[in-house]
C-alpha cells in the first residue's frame, strides 16, 4: 500500500504542469546596454541626457511631452533626494525573445528612486518605450518581490 501511495504521487508530480517561474534572472549581461548609457550619461550630464538615450529608437523618442514629465520627474526627485549617486539592478525579466522589464533602484544621496524600464528589441536594438518610477517600491517592484 505505501508503495502504491508513492508511485501514485510520484505519478501525479510528473503529469502536473509545472509551476516554474517566469523566465528571470539578476545578471547585470541581461540589461540591455541602452539602460546602463543612460545611467552613464545621467552620472555625466543629466537627465535630459539620460532620456535622449533611454528613448532613442522608442516611440517616445518624438513625444515631447513624456519627455518633459519624465525629465521633471526626475528633476522633482533630485529636489527632494539630492544628487545622482548611482543604481543597482533589482531584477531582469525576460519575457520573450524581444521583450525584456527591468527593475533598477537609483541611488540618491538621501534615498531610492525605483524604476522599471520595459524594453522591446526590434532587430538588433533595444528601445525602452515606457519607464515607470516611483519612491515608493511597491507601485513599481513586482508583488514577488516581497
Amino acid at each position: 500500500m505505501k508503495n502504491l501511495l508513492v508511485t501514485l504521487f510520484l505519478a501525479l508530480g510528473l503529469l502536473m504542469p509545472s509551476a516554474a517561474p517566469a523566465a528571470s534572472s539578476t545578471m547585470a549581461s541581461d540589461v540591455p546596454d541602452i539602460i546602463a548609457n543612460g545611467f552613464a550619461a545621467y552620472g555625466k550630464t543629466g537627465s535630459t541626457d539620460a532620456i535622449n538615450v533611454w528613448f532613442k529608437g522608442s516611440p517616445m523618442e518624438s513625444d515631447l511631452n513624456t519627455r518633459m514629465t519624465t525629465a521633471s520627474n526626475l528633476t522633482k526627485f533630485e529636489g527632494a533626494y539630492g544628487k545622482f549617486v548611482g543604481w543597482e539592478l533589482v531584477k531582469a525579466y525576460t519575457l520573450t525573445a524581444s521583450t525584456k522589464v527591468i527593475f533598477v533602484v537609483v541611488k540618491y544621496e538621501k534615498g531610492p528612486l525605483w524604476v522599471a524600464f520595459n524594453c522591446y528589441k526590434n532587430g538588433d536594438s533595444w528601445n525602452i518605450p515606457t519607464i515607470g518610477m516611483d519612491t515608493n517600491p511597491t507601485k513599481i517592484l513586482p508583488a514577488s518581490a516581497f
